[in-house]
């Protein structure tokens, strides 16, 4: 059996402050690339842009996962705890209305609150996708060591794997920031990898941020985007599924496995 990784993708306002165009343009586009890759991707969408075509939420979910990444990805760790069960129950909610089944959350910028698994398995959730740094962090190196998934409480968790030295997440963002060495840092082995579809933007749409993070978050953008993400996936020579389909088989295994003993 070839390696899985799940390919995850965060849809949210553009750069994750405003902005739909990467929701409404480059969905569409990026559907067709995981049709003709005969790849699939859990999606962990803003239920705010459902207001902006429900439509094409349950296009998402024709062949791919949808997934919550809140309401309206504000931080969960600066929020009271009734925001955070708002932002947990209520974008499950809207999403599931689209016509769509909702098992997965991922927390913005991966910034957990407290009892953070407590208020996931209230709303429903079956596994979260928030465990890891953005930025470069041990936490990448400890997770991308961890099993992919693994049970924390009554919720399964996807942890973050890491590139490069061990430090940086597995992250488009990343990719493009690294190359043309992207090649070198991809790990030997992996379990999930995370883009956005602003990844695919023209760096004028990022003029809302503050300069020097606009420097950042842009390079390789755009056109050169999509070839760091094609080379990337080919050089990972895995299996890209959804984090659904992946929990459905290690819980698969997991039963196989007390039958067995018995």
């Amino acid at each position: 059996m070839s390696k899985r990784i799940a390919l995850t993708v965060d849809l949210e306002p553009d750069w994750g402050v405003r902005g739909t165009r990467a929701f409404q343009e480059v969905t569409p586009r990026f559907l067709r690339f995981l049709e003709d890759r005969r790849m699939r991707a859990t999606f962990f969408v803003v239920s705010s842009l459902t207001k902006a075509s429900p439509i094409m939420i349950s296009a998402l979910a024709e062949r791919n996962e949808v997934a919550s990444h809140g309401c309206t990805h504000r931080l969960l760790d600066r929020l009271d705890e009734a925001e955070v069960q708002r932002e947990m129950r209520a974008s499950r909610e809207r999403l599931q209305a689209c016509g769509v089944k909702v098992e997965g959350f991922r927390a913005p910028y991966f910034r957990r609150c407290k009892e953070f698994f407590k208020h996931l398995a209230e709303a429903g959730y079956r596994y979260d996708a928030s465990m890891g740094s953005v930025v470069l962090s041990p936490v990448n190196w400890w997770l991308h060591r961890m099993p992919c998934p693994y049970q924390r409480d009554s919720v399964y968790e996807f942890p973050t794997s890491a590139m490069g030295m061990g430090l940086l997440p597995l992250s488009l963002t990343w990719l493009r920031f690294c190359a043309p060495l992207t090649r070198r840092l991809l790990p030997g082995s992996a379990s999930l990898i995370y883009l956005h579809l602003h990844d695919f933007l023209p760096a004028e749409t990022a003029s809302c941020l503050p300069l020097p993070l606009r420097r950042l978050l842009t390079r390789n953008c755009g056109e050169r985007a999509w070839a760091i993400l094609d080379r990337s996936l080919d050089a990972l020579s895995a299996e890209f599924t959804t984090c659904g389909d992946m929990l459905g088989d290690y819980l698969a295994r997991e039963s196989a496995g007390r039958v067995q003993v018995n």
